[in-house]
């Protein structure tokens, strides 16, 4: 597998929102920052599906209930706009490697999903697999400690060569990676973290299922708060970013 390395510096959101889908050799990223009056929270009865609503109401704590709720209309809302099928209407399932998959939609679409601390990411490709990963920043957490144990000896020498900022973005850089590939190939976290090797010098991958020839790899930090990596089986793509505040307001008089 040939991987190819792209550190984006610099993730400008589009004015304006799009109603097309992404044109041939576009990846569209749309993110949603979840707030404490999230528009998107009270719309939840009213578009999430009998098993969201279920899944929604089993969650122990009120702060992750709210962040699946406000996430699933966002999410409903965004493909909505591609498809042109009413949010309420879309069957979104997984598909056999348990990747999300829009059963109903008129073409075909592919999308993933990651969410972390109070941020949503919604990766949307027309033409190939996309996996995409978000981290919170925690201050507090024992990096040095968790890249011994989970991260290949390449990706932990370039990691302990450096310190201090870098050091921890470099961590969190390495970590979605390892992520969003996984989630590409529909595999999610397993055992064979150590046999990953993002690091970008003879950079190998071993114990993947669904592995495309080549793999395109896009990180970038979003503000100071997180670290955003996408992985795409399709050639380098033009990536376009856009914000929830773009998507209309749902207007209806039984809200």
């Amino acid at each position: 597998m040939n991987l190819h390395f792209h550190e984006l510096k610099s993730t400008s959101r589009e004015s304006s929102p799009t109603q097309d889908g992404p044109s041939p050799g576009e990846i569209h990223i749309w993110a949603h920052a979840i707030t404490h009056a999230d528009p998107f929270i009270g719309h939840a009865r009213f578009v999430l599906s009998a098993e969201e609503l279920e899944k929604a109401s089993k969650y122990h704590f009120e702060k992750d209930k709210r962040a699946y709720e406000a996430g699933h209309v966002f999410i409903r809302r965004v493909l909505s706009r591609y498809t042109q099928i009413d949010p309420v209407s879309l069957e979104i399932t997984v598909n056999d490697r348990n990747k999300p998959q829009l059963a109903n939609s008129p073409f075909p679409i592919h999308f993933n999903i990651s969410h972390s601390e109070n941020l949503i990411l919604l990766a949307i490709s027309f033409d190939g697999e996309v996996g995409a990963d978000t981290e919170f920043i925690l201050p507090d957490f024992d990096t040095d400690g968790f890249a011994e144990a989970n991260y290949h000896p390449n990706e932990l020498a370039q990691f302990q060569a450096v310190s201090g900022t870098a050091q921890t973005d470099l961590f969190y850089k390495i970590w979605t990676l390892k992520e969003a590939f996984l989630k590409l190939t529909g595999e999610g976290v397993n055992d064979h973290l150590k046999d990953l090797d993002f690091s970008g010098k003879n950079s190998s991958i071993k114990h993947s299922k669904g592995s495309p020839k080549e793999l395109n790899l896009y990180s970038w930090k979003r503000k100071d708060d997180y670290i955003c990596s996408l992985a795409a089986d399709i050639a380098p793509a033009k990536l376009k970013f856009y914000d929830s505040a773009l998507i209309e307001p749902i207007v209806n008089e039984d809200f």
